[in-house]
């Protein structure tokens, strides 16, 4: 979501954040990179715990966090966000995080980033890191107001980063009718049709999965070789899954050939089509819901890395313990979570056009006008 800042205070640019985040964040840290007055998306990372003002792991945190808004490109501005149940004021006086919040500041700064503002939420009120003499106490929470900034056609997400990451509902009789169907099911990497059934599978309803069309994708996402082809096709289009398909059967027959075309399951490439990504997890989601329990971890390991692809980490994390639960040993999921707990993001979170009009700055015009040219010779996804 791409978002132009006309904030007349700090309250306004509050209410605005779930919006960019798509959640109300808590106990986290936000950073929203700016290309000039226009938002580019926003990170949002757990709170580390606290450490006393000296520690090197907020030096290192810092480093990592800001490290990552570093590869957005566009951005030349950075605000700041803590999200805390703390206190406002700490035990010593101060705002609540401000040693962390003094790392990440020094961070942007030694980058070049300018800061639009670094903020505090807290449980009984807000205010700015960079004006440490404001009230006592804070500002009042019920000045920011998220449900009054008119963004879009829906309402403001109300539920914190983990909202949303629970299952649909299914029932046994449910799931015994897709096992018996798994029973007799057939879906091979060598099969002609299988990529246009991935494709297909993306047009169906999830709430409506007939258990013939449920047992054939689970099956699809049970196997390693095949869920591939179903990752990179979901991620990339018809023709990468084509792609995908010949790459796995040359590999199956004892060949090596070179990959034809980026390696999504790695992040790489262009950027998806998120409406696409998120139709394909909102069906894996289902069908791990469905699915016998020896059947789950193949569609939740898959769910795992369509919210991770979709910049969502919390909700991947969860599907990959619950991957665990079911299988510790899970290969998608080991990768999944080593990539979390690195930080590690797909490329295509940081490949974010200029938006809007071109800017009057003569260096910042010629910047816009590459990333136009850049975006133009990588298109758009089919």
């Amino acid at each position: 979501m791409t978002i132009v800042i006309s904030c007349e205070d700090s309250a306004r640019f509050l209410s605005l954040v779930p919006h960019v985040t798509r959640c109300t964040p808590r106990d986290s840290l936000v950073l929203v990179p700016f290309a000039d007055r226009r938002t580019v998306g926003a990170m949002r990372v757990d709170l580390p715990g606290p450490l006393h003002a000296e520690h090197p792991g907020y030096a290192e945190f810092a480093a990592t966090v800001v490290g990552n808004v570093c590869q957005v490109t566009v951005a030349n501005r950075v605000a700041v966000v803590v999200y805390t149940d703390d206190p406002y004021r700490d035990a010593t006086g101060r705002i609540a995080r401000a040693a962390l919040v003094d790392s990440v500041l020094r961070r942007l700064e030694g980058c070049d980033l300018e800061i639009v503002e670094a903020l505090c939420v807290a449980a009984d009120g807000w205010g700015s890191y960079l004006e440490p003499d404001g009230p006592y106490a804070g500002h009042p929470l019920d000045r920011i107001r998220p449900e009054d900034i008119p963004v879009g056609d829906g309402e403001p997400p109300l539920g914190d980063q983990a909202a949303g990451s629970e299952l649909p509902a299914s029932d046994l009789a449910e799931r015994e009718r897709v096992g018996r169907a798994l029973a007799g099911a057939a879906v091979g990497l060598d099969d002609g049709r299988l990529t246009e059934r991935i494709e297909d599978a993306l047009a169906w309803d999830p709430a409506a999965l007939h258990p013939q069309d449920a047992a054939e994708l689970i099956l699809v996402l049970d196997r390693p070789a095949t869920r591939d082809v179903a990752l990179t096709q979901w991620c990339g289009g018809l023709a990468e899954g084509r792609a995908a398909q010949r790459w796995q059967l040359a590999w199956s027959r004892g060949e090596a050939p070179a990959l034809d075309g980026p390696l999504r399951l790695a992040g790489e490439g262009p950027r998806p089509d998120p409406e696409r990504l998120q139709r394909a997890l909102d069906l894996a989601r289902r069908l791990a819901a469905c699915a016998p329990r020896p059947r789950r971890a193949g569609p939740l390991a898959a769910a795992a890395w369509l919210a991770w692809a979709l910049g969502n980490s919390t909700h991947a994390a969860h599907y990959v313990d619950l991957v665990r639960e079911l299988d510790p040993d899970h290969g998608l999921a080991d990768i999944i979570a080593t990539m979390i707990t690195a930080a590690y993001l797909p490329a295509w979170a940081y490949d974010r056009p200029i938006p809007g009009p071109p800017p009057k700055n003569r260096a910042e015009r010629r910047r816009w006008a590459k990333s136009r040219r850049d975006e133009a010779r990588r298109g758009r996804p089919t």
